[in-house]
Formats: structure tokens, C-alpha cells, sequence
């Protein structure tokens, strides 16, 4: 009997050129798409990586200001040594010299939850709260480099000295000044604006294009926050509170109902991120490129000027409105370069609000 040998010749063949390609296509596509899942999952990852380290850093900023505020030490009085009227634990913030806001005032609290600097208990208040312990002096300014980014935190013990306070700001604007070395200690770094919004008696809405004005109760009118602050209502004129007569027999003093704390806290140094102006225009921002810039609204840091826009390409941004946040509009060259970040706010109540008895 004879047997047939087609099948086995069936099963021996093997893959022609046509199938042999097909099977090499089918793989690099599995190939191409496996590569593209990871690395999109990679850029996903590195992604949430990089935005959390940018609210660490954030929180280690909002939780510094807002405990120190949340512990602020206030006054309505006046004390006499017999010779003059004492410095007030004030409570103020104003500008410094490149336009970025600061803020100084007195609070309460143990040396060992204070972090001061110097020695470990402070010296005596020559009017000493003794209700309240021991009261310290704290500042927070951005480095006097503007170039830097980075936060500093001021801490001495309150003793109502005229001279050598970090009350008087104008003491520590250079990082050469003696109390800028002596009770400064850096908070974080990267860190392009820390702002400070103000509720008064008479703010509704935080939206700061809203003016601050005295109205009447019940008023329907938007009424905006104070940028600015001066418990003493004594020193800083252009605060909205400020008294042109002072009596030391009623100092009214003021205090805010909240504080808004505003961080802006920068990804990437300029020189990786590597954006640049390349022109100005009256409505528009023309850059290198914006990839890493967030999408509008926003603001972006050029020189010493702060410019929000609500529009965005590839290379542009639109819609701008220049000199935000107090700076002032500037002449900015070709390659300039563009500073950017996260922003991050929080709000904290101040248990010791009082509000202006003599508007």
C-alpha cells in the first residue's frame, strides 16, 4: 500500500519572504506601542514626581507663614519707659527695595517651637506680656538677590528696642546688613513670590481688581482686600488705614480677619527650562517657547516685572496686562529670561482680628 506524503510536506514548509515580513511588521508595531505605553507612562510619572516636589516645597513655605500668623501677639496700647512711647509688636508689610513683598510682625511661643535664632530664650520684653510667655520678632523676605529665589525666615526675641528690630526692615535689606546674618536662616529656595493679601471690615472678595473702600453695611459692592498692612496705623501712609492724627491715649490698632498667603514656587531653573523673550508687544509676549509655562490665565516673571496673559501658543503669549503683583513695567531685551511656576494659596484666620474703630 502506498502512502501519501503531501502532508508531511505540508508541515516541514517554512515561512515565505511575504509572511516573514508581515510577522517583522506586526512585531515593530507591538515593539513601537510597548515603547510609547512606557514612555508615556515614564513621563507621567517623572511628571507627578516633579509636581509633588513643587507642593512639598509649597507646603514647607504656606505651613511656616501660616503658623507664625496663627500665633500673632496684638496690642491697643501704648508703653511709656518715661523718657518715650516703646515700640508696638506691629504687625506690617509693605515692599522691599525690588518691589517683592514682605512681612514682619510679633507672635508667641516656646524657644524650642520658635527656631530662633541666637540665643535660646529671648530677652525680656521691657513691658513683659506675662499672660502670653515669651514673644518673638518674626520676618519673612525673599533673598535681597533677586536672582536667588529664595525665602528667608527672621526670628529674635521682642524687647521693644528702637534700633536692632526686625520691625525695622530697613536693617536687613542687604545680605551683608548685621541682622540679616545674625537671625535669618533660609526657608526654601526656587521660590519667585510670596504675597499677602489682607481681609478687612470691609472686603468681600479677594479678587484684587475689586478697590478697597469704606462702604456701608449691607453693601452690595465688591470690595477687595488690603495688599498692604500697618497695625499700628502710624508709619506706612499709603496703607488704607492710616491715621494723619495719632493719639497714644486710643492707638486703635488694626488687625486683619484673614490673611491670604500666596507662593509661587518655580519647577526648573531658568537656564533648563531655557525660555526667553524674543519681543514685547502692546498685547503679547513673544517667547523661544512656552512648554512648561502653565496654561492661561497665569503670570510669568520677566527682569523684575510680573505679566499675566490669558492666551497661549507655542511661542506666545497673549492678552497680557504688565506690572502685576506691585512691580513696574520694564524694557526687556531680546533673551531675556522668562521665570515661571506653580502658585499655591492658603488662608488663615487671625484670632486677634480687630477692626479699625475710626475709619
Amino acid at each position: 500500500m502506498r502512502t501519501s506524503s503531501r502532508g508531511a510536506g505540508r508541515g516541514s514548509r517554512g515561512m515565505t519572504l511575504v509572511e516573514l515580513l508581515i510577522a517583522f511588521v506586526v512585531l515593530l508595531m507591538l515593539v513601537t506601542a510597548l515603547v510609547a505605553l512606557s514612555t508615556k507612562s515614564l513621563e507621567t510619572w517623572s511628571s507627578g514626581e516633579a509636581r509633588k516636589e513643587l507642593y512639598d516645597r509649597a507646603e514647607v513655605v504656606l505651613s511656616a507663614v501660616a503658623d507664625d500668623l496663627r500665633n500673632l501677639y496684638a496690642e491697643n496700647e501704648v508703653y511709656f519707659n518715661g523718657r518715650q512711647d516703646l515700640p508696638a509688636p506691629a504687625l506690617q508689610c509693605d515692599e522691599d527695595p525690588h518691589r517683592n513683598p514682605r512681612i514682619r510682625f510679633v507672635r508667641t511661643g516656646a524657644p524650642a517651637v520658635i527656631r530662633a535664632q541666637g540665643p535660646s530664650a529671648p530677652p525680656p520684653t521691657r513691658i513683659p506680656p506675662m499672660d502670653y510667655g515669651p514673644t518673638w520678632e518674626v520676618a519673612y523676605v525673599l533673598d535681597p538677590d533677586p536672582e536667588k529665589a529664595v525665602l528667608w525666615r527672621g526670628t529674635r526675641g521682642f524687647d521693644r528696642r528702637t534700633t536692632g528690630s526686625l520691625l525695622r526692615a530697613v536693617e536687613y535689606q542687604r545680605e551683608e546688613d548685621p541682622l540679616f546674618r545674625q537671625c535669618f536662616t533660609p526657608v526654601e529656595s526656587g521660590i519667585l513670590y510670596v504675597g499677602y493679601d489682607f481681609w478687612t471690615q470691609y472686603t468681600t472678595t479677594w479678587d484684587d481688581a475689586a478697590p478697597l473702600q469704606a462702604v456701608k453695611p449691607g453693601s452690595k459692592q465688591a470690595v477687595g482686600p488690603s495688599p498692604r498692612w500697618d497695625s499700628t496705623r502710624r508709619q506706612d501712609t499709603k496703607f488704607f488705614f492710616h491715621r494723619r492724627q495719632w493719639d497714644p491715649t486710643n492707638p486703635d490698632y488694626v488687625y486683619p480677619e484673614i490673611v491670604r498667603i500666596t507662593v509661587v514656587v518655580e519647577g526648573d531653573a531658568p537656564d533648563r527650562h531655557g525660555v526667553r523673550v524674543t519681543e514685547v508687544g502692546s498685547s503679547y509676549l513673544q517667547l523661544t517657547h512656552t512648554r512648561g509655562i502653565v496654561d492661561p490665565p497665569g503670570m510669568v516673571k520677566v527682569g523684575g516685572e510680573w505679566i499675566e496673559y490669558h492666551g497661549k501658543t507655542d511661542t506666545q503669549l497673549m492678552q497680557i496686562k504688565r506690572a502685576r503683583r506691585g512691580t513696574v513695567a520694564g524694557t526687556h531685551a531680546p533673551g531675556t529670561p522668562v521665570r515661571f511656576g506653580e502658585t499655591f494659596t492658603t488662608e488663615v484666620r487671625i484670632p486677634v482680628y480687630r477692626a479699625a474703630q475710626e475709619p
